[in-house]
């Protein structure tokens, strides 16, 4: 396969949010995976989408979603050592660039459920376009016009001869937000990362960014979710 390989990690056992992968989300009984799966399956230039997971709910879960709703979705039972808390996200990355020998994975996770098929359409043409300006990979990021300091004080501004700058014309700093990784397996092979050497930073807007790492975002993006969908935005 040469094309492009959405891929999904789902390791059993979250700790922050109990059942974070298949729990009910905003109407989607198969949760923030459910979801997940259906943007991709959205997305035209994807030859494939692959589930790595080592927890047998997501596992059956996946092999009873392909059949009615998109046959190339595929699931991939990971070994157990590469899915508990305590993995070396190294350890999993060395591992992934090898599922495939060739192709062009779009590494992306189902906490992230306001990045639908068509932000994914966006990415993809992004990288292809970065390529063609010397780029070997991209990585989704959150553009950071904001006041940060470290125990020196400012990190991206200088206070002089004006305090307190208009924040449109502080320097960036831009947050990877871990939306989406894109790049050539054999790159990741050879980089031992979701990176290669020249990455591309695509931003994504903080609303589409938002990610889940605690109950409480899950809350907060549920009833977002529901909310949008309330005036007629669609999640897929």
């Amino acid at each position: 396969m040469t094309g492009y390989i959405g891929f999904i990690p789902c390791r059993a056992g979250s700790e922050r949010v109990p059942n974070k992968n298949t729990r009910p989300f905003a109407g989607f009984e198969g949760g923030l995976l459910e979801l997940k799966l259906r943007q991709l399956a959205g997305v035209s230039k994807l030859e494939k989408i692959v589930v790595s997971s080592n927890d047998p709910i997501v596992l059956d879960y996946v092999a009873s979603f392909s059949p009615h709703v998109d046959i190339l979705i595929e699931a991939i039972n990971r070994p157990n050592e590469l899915g508990t808390s305590s993995t070396p996200m190294d350890d999993f990355i060395r591992y992934t660039g090898n599922l495939s020998e060739e192709g062009t994975i779009v590494f992306t996770h189902v906490t992230s459920p306001f990045i639908c098929a068509r932000e994914y359409e966006s990415i993809i043409s992004a990288y292809e376009k970065s390529l063609n300006e010397g780029y070997d990979s991209l990585l989704t990021v959150t553009k950071l016009h904001k006041f940060l300091w470290d125990e020196k004080g400012p990190i991206n501004y200088t206070p002089h001869p004006i305090k307190w700058p208009r924040s449109q014309d502080i320097r960036p700093i831009f947050e990877i937000n871990h939306g989406a990784y894109v790049l050539p397996f054999k790159l990741m092979r050879e980089t031992g990362d979701r990176l290669g050497h020249r990455p591309y930073f695509m931003p994504l807007s903080e609303i589409v960014a938002m990610d889940i790492d605690w109950e409480e975002q899950f809350e907060l993006l549920e009833q977002i979710a529901l909310a949008k969908m309330s005036k007629g935005a669609v999640l897929i």
